[in-house]
């Protein structure tokens, strides 16, 4: 009895096809045109980006984060900029708002492209009818984003409104730097603009002498801020297509490897967990 003829599969497999030959047929991309895009039509972003807290956890089962850490907050993720200069002639000029979410966050600058802007309806979310949504932002192959790293639109505004309780003190802390108050009141008193309140240079409500409410009032705001997104996934991390195109003297046969713009998903900072 003949021995078995075992065939192992031929691999790996690299260079043209046989027969083949990629003049004429060859396509490449010129990946400088894609930056020029983003830095044209992209959104205005201030990017901090996101590391885990090294605090120790309250619980080894659960690995919670310490709610009374002074770094993160309690919220387990600590967020840096960069200490390299900025390029004021390329950002522009801001407001005193944009500027203070810029420095206030040691952020750094860098322009998006935003697109498949989703919404998510749940009717029957455990908070009640609740709407959420999700977007795609493709940045520079340079501005390496990653998971939960946080981006701040300076050109955009959404609105907000929250509650908040009076401190008894001359200033009311929001959540966000505050463009433009839509409401503010109490249970009993609607707060007027210029008259009650006034808004300062970074976006913080300054209460008139005397119109200060008393310690403890609850308020309801309802709010113009920029809109403040966390990176959730990330699917297009790397990208790269061989380049040979005006290329002399190519690393390989089909060319050099040129890195394009990557691409992350994000929703809004405020949204719950999903």
């Amino acid at each position: 009895m003949a021995d078995p003829v075992i065939t192992m599969p031929s691999f790996p497999a690299l260079g043209l096809p046989e027969g083949t030959k990629e003049q004429g047929k060859r396509v490449d991309f010129k990946p400088d045109d894609f930056d020029l895009l983003i830095e044209t039509k992209g959104y205005l972003l201030a990017w901090t980006r996101a590391c885990p807290c090294p605090c120790t956890p309250v619980s080894e089962q659960t690995e919670q984060p310490d709610p009374n850490c002074e770094l993160c907050k309690g919220e387990g993720w600590l967020y840096f900029g960069s200490s390299a200069s900025r390029d004021w002639s390329e950002i522009g000029d801001l407001d005193g708002i944009q500027k203070h979410l810029i420095e206030s966050n040691n952020a750094m600058v860098i322009r998006g492209i935003v697109t498949a802007i989703q919404n998510t309806m749940n009717p029957w979310d455990k908070v009640g009818n609740w709407m959420g949504g999700s977007m795609q932002v493709t940045v520079r192959h340079q501005n390496k984003l990653a998971y939960y790293d946080r981006l701040i639109g300076l050109d955009t505004e959404i609105s907000y409104s929250e509650i908040r309780e009076a401190g008894g003190s001359d200033t009311l802390e929001t959540r966000y730097p505050v463009c433009g108050v839509n409401l503010l009141r109490s249970e009993s008193q609607v707060y007027v603009p210029d008259i009650d309140f006034a808004l300062d240079q970074q976006g913080g409500i300054l209460w008139k002498p005397g119109r200060e409410p008393n310690e403890g009032t609850r308020l309801a705001i309802h709010y113009l801020c920029h809109p403040t997104w966390l990176v959730i996934e990330h699917p297009h991390v790397a990208r790269t297509s061989p380049t040979k195109y005006k290329t002399k003297t190519p690393r390989t046969p089909r060319g050099d490897p040129r890195r394009l713009p990557i691409q992350a998903i994000m929703r809004l900072e405020f949204l719950p967990d999903p």
